[in-house]
């Protein structure tokens, strides 16, 4: 009987392979490599029958006539208003290396007319112009250039190519055509510049109307944030998106106003509050409904449970100077804008619209005094 040690175990069913992925992978991408598709680079001598297939298949067809073959496809494209499609084939056709001048030509004066349809008139001009180098007397180059030239308001250009086309063709009810377009072109552009010219004069009259009005207003005073005070060529009441307007039949300023509610942290915008209106006039509109924010059936914001305030800034102060003031509601926006102690910020006023019964406005007021306190005692502490 045979001891264990002279026993010799026997594998059974499939072994594990000794191949490593590496290696695996670096057999893999050495098989690649016979293939066409998937070569890095050709081989230098004739012994894979797949390349020397590829080439001889290539070396069938010359260089022109390969750009032929591309030129039909091109056209096809075109026909079938397939433009970047069109574009693409004439490209490709362009880089076959061979002497036929009329070929290039009509390739550059195709991929012209496909650009025209794509609004690329930059390239349009480029391609005209390439085939105008290799033949000058090239009528489609011209005509498609001028096409170009009326797109990009260059009428004089435009009218040049067609004065070299119809020196060509003298007969070309196309060309004729075209130099009538440039010339209805450059009436409507005379016309449109006219009217840009009347639009910006009176802009301008608009304006200097409202800065008059604002000017003689002497008890106005305005104020800009950051970002506003770069803008050294906006008078200050038009700084904003949103600016004051003159109302020519009455004289009176249209002011855009903010009222800003604290306590649901929401506002109300006015385009257009009349200065000779009271804030109880525009607040009866603003508030008219009870606001979405507010109770439905018992609301806290109508015209007579309110009072509005104003923060009083001094020129330059921020917000830790800012001081509470309340406004009478009576008063016409006019004579609020006027007070010593307002400065219109960004050239939009606004105010502050508290109930005149809450908890709420009661700790908003305190705030405010309280800072007043800190900011007066500091001042005194300093002096001494």
């Amino acid at each position: 009987m045979a001891s264990n040690e002279d026993t010799q175990s026997v594998a059974i069913g499939p072994q594990p392979s000794q191949v490593t992925d590496t290696e695996r992978l670096q057999k893999l991408n050495k098989d690649l490599e016979n293939i066409p598709l998937f070569m890095t680079h050709l081989p230098t001598d004739d012994t894979n029958p797949a390349v020397e297939a590829l080439k001889s298949l290539i070396s069938e067809e010359a260089p022109e006539d390969m750009a032929q073959k591309f030129k039909t496809e091109g056209n096809t494209s075109f026909h079938r208003k397939h433009y970047d499609r069109a574009v693409a084939h004439y490209t490709h056709a362009l880089t076959f290396d061979h002497d036929n001048k009329e070929l290039k030509v009509s390739l550059l004066t195709n991929r012209a007319a496909a650009n025209l349809e794509l609004h690329n008139y930059a390239r349009v001009l480029e391609d005209c112009k390439s085939a105008l180098q290799i033949k000058s007397n090239t009528p489609k180059a011209l005509f498609r250039a001028a096409r170009a030239c009326i797109m990009v308001g260059k009428f004089d250009e435009a009218d040049e190519c067609c004065e070299w086309a119809l020196r060509l063709d003298p007969e070309s009810k196309e060309l004729k055509k075209m130099q009538d377009d440039v010339s209805e072109a450059r009436r409507a552009l005379e016309v449109r510049e006219k009217e840009q010219e009347k639009r910006e004069n009176a802009r301008l009259e608009k304006r200097e109307m409202v800065q008059q009005a604002v000017a003689i207003r002497s008890g106005l005073s305005f104020d800009l944030s950051p970002d506003n005070k770069k803008k050294r060529d906006l008078y200050a009441w038009e700084v904003s998106e949103h600016c004051v307007e003159l109302d020519r039949e009455s004289a009176h300023l249209l002011w855009p106003v903010v009222f800003l509610y604290p306590e649901s942290k929401e506002s109300d915008f006015v385009q257009q509050f009349d200065e000779a209106m009271t804030l109880y006039d525009m607040l009866a509109t603003v508030l008219a409904q009870p606001p979405p924010w507010d109770n439905q059936q018992h609301p806290a914001y109508t015209v007579d449970s309110v009072d509005t305030y104003f923060l009083a800034r001094p020129l330059g102060g921020v917000e830790k100077d800012e001081r509470l003031v309340k406004v009478k509601s009576t008063m016409r926006l006019a004579t609020i804008l006027e007070n010593p102690k307002y400065n219109i910020l960004d050239g939009i006023p606004s105010f502050l619209v508290l109930p005149k019964a809450s908890p709420f406005t009661d700790q908003f007021i305190e705030h405010y005094r309280q800072q007043r306190i800190a900011h007066d005692s500091a001042i005194t502490k300093s002096d001494k």
